[in-house]
């Protein structure tokens, strides 16, 4: 303990404090992409957690990692027959990653507020497993983005802040499934039956996009109070907006109330 005192002491000096972040909370998602269904898929999941990296220093950094869990179901769970057994149908699973990481520098500072932009780089990465009773379609979506971030930090008092940050990619790799689903390459891709390679050949077969066919931001609001030298609480909420025009229309809102717990160090 006394050591971990000594570096944190040590870094304040310096001017520099790292921040170590674990999060949770509900999420809700409601999806709509026309490559499978014409219908909405809304969940309400707690399967949301988080972990980050932040340092401030004379630049600032962040590393942030979540995934999200959500299984939608149009109707009602219903019953098949499968060699004349009686099943339940269950309902789709969707799988959420993502990997982001920014760096930036503050730019104007007052006694209220420190405002910082920069630059970033999000990894969105999304497998869903649309199931139809005895039947499921395996889908993918992923990007890579590269865009900026723009975050200022609001001072109410010396253990109160509010922060409000804006994630912006502007050009993207993007990747998704074919538009007849289970095509010719889409076959090749998976005869490896190594998890890798198929990942790797399923960005192989992305593109390039912009702003015309991919449009895609985070938006945080979050709110922390000060326990201590060495805890921070917070509760946040995020909202991620994607859209997506081809091969066919993608549609989703995801919103999130994260409560996290910080360590400064």
């Amino acid at each position: 303990m006394t050591w971990f005192l000594a570096i944190h002491s040590q870094a304040q000096d310096l001017g520099i404090e790292n921040k170590l972040t674990l999060s949770f909370g509900p999420s809700i998602l409601a999806r709509q992409d026309l490559i499978f269904s014409p219908n909405i898929h809304n969940d309400f999941s707690f399967l949301n957690f988080g972990l980050g990296y932040t340092r401030e220093a004379k630049l600032y950094q962040t590393v942030r990692l979540n995934y999200a869990g959500f299984n939608p179901m149009v109707i009602d769970p219903y019953e098949f027959t499968e060699y004349g057994e009686f099943e339940t149908a269950y309902p789709h699973s969707f799988n959420l990653v993502d990997l982001d990481y920014s760096l930036g520098k503050k730019v104007l500072v007052t006694e209220k507020s420190a405002l910082t932009i920069g630059g970033m780089f999000s990894t969105n990465i999304q497998a869903m497993n649309y199931v139809y009773g005895r039947f499921s379609n395996f889908g993918y979506f992923a990007t890579l983005g590269l865009g900026a971030f723009v975050q200022d930090k609001f001072t109410i008092n010396e253990k109160s802040h509010l922060t409000a940050t804006l994630q912006l990619p502007f050009v993207s790799w993007l990747s998704r499934s074919p538009y007849l689903v289970n095509d010719d390459e889409f076959i090749e891709n998976i005869f490896s039956h190594s998890g890798f390679k198929t990942f790797m050949a399923y960005l192989g077969d992305g593109q390039l996009a912009t702003w015309n066919k991919l449009q895609t931001f985070d938006l945080e609001a979050k709110y922390s109070y000060t326990l201590s030298e060495r805890w921070d609480l917070s509760a946040a909420y995020a909202f991620e907006f994607i859209h997506a025009s081809q091969p066919r229309n993608l549609l989703s809102f995801r919103n999130a109330l994260n409560l996290s717990a910080t360590l400064k160090f």
